[in-house]
């Protein structure tokens, strides 16, 4: 397996989870170039904290309080920015959301949608983790606390992948996240928001344990981005035709 690849030549390839197997996720997952900016990130943080250590008590806390802000982080972005109705509304914020919750609500099954991208996920992780850890600990802190946000990230990321990958987890911990977060993709996306926890949306009453408790929703995987919808703001709408007219030129000339 060769470990380091562009992202072009990583989105090359073909990532459908509903096809692939759990080593395939591992091998993608591992040669991902956003993975391993993580790791990369984790490392220097790790020097970081190494360098400007003062005690052990405060960097451990902050590493902590790093690892839990996500959880809530994620739920408030995914909750009201991701699943809201004002970001396709202008052209320039209409092709972030496109590309970072639209598309992955219309093909869940492909990972090279499912992926954060660097830029949407790197910039809140600095900007939350790092000004709370250097309140709780200075520089080591702050290092720590960002630390403790991209192993969340990761560990959030590889389990997302796998609710979306076509098998049967072990554990009952993923057969249970699983299960509820599919539910969140066909059956109605105003609940269960969370990913690798619902803590969340137990707290603020959007967690439901079963499809039954709610109706199904129409919008589950257009988001409410309808026809109608897409005659009042076409930008996601014309975006999306252009890149299926791309690949219909290119399966013609591969034909």
């Amino acid at each position: 397996m060769k470990l380091f690849v562009g992202y072009k030549a990583w989105k090359a390839e073909e990532y459908l989870l509903n096809r692939m197997t759990f080593n395939d996720l591992v091998r993608a997952y591992v040669t991902y170039p956003g993975v391993q900016f993580y790791a990369a990130m984790i490392i220097a943080c790790v020097i970081v904290t190494a360098l400007t250590f003062e005690a052990i008590v405060p960097t451990a806390l902050a590493v902590a309080v790093g690892a839990l802000i996500f959880p809530l982080s994620w739920y408030i972005t995914h909750r009201f920015i991701l699943h809201g109705s004002w970001m396709y509304k202008t052209p320039f914020l209409a092709r972030f959301w496109k590309r970072v919750h639209y598309d992955h609500h219309r093909f869940p099954n492909d990972l090279s949608v499912l992926f954060g991208g660097l830029h949407t996920t790197v910039p809140p992780i600095m900007l939350i983790a790092g000004p709370i850890g250097w309140l709780i600990g200075g520089a080591s802190g702050a290092a720590a606390a960002i630390a403790g946000m991209v192993v969340m990230t990761m560990y959030t990321e590889f389990l997302h992948a796998g609710e979306h990958l076509a098998f049967e987890p072990k554990s009952k911990f993923w057969r249970d996240i699983k299960r509820r977060h599919l539910a969140h993709h066909f059956h109605d996306e105003t609940g269960n928001f969370g990913i690798a926890e619902f803590f969340w949306d137990r707290a603020f009453g959007t967690f439901y344990a079963e499809t039954e408790d709610r109706p199904r929703s129409a919008h589950a995987r257009n988001l409410g981005y309808t026809d109608e919808t897409a005659e009042k703001f076409p930008w996601v709408k014309e975006m999306t035709d252009a890149e299926a007219s791309e690949k219909q030129a290119m399966r013609q000339r591969a034909a």
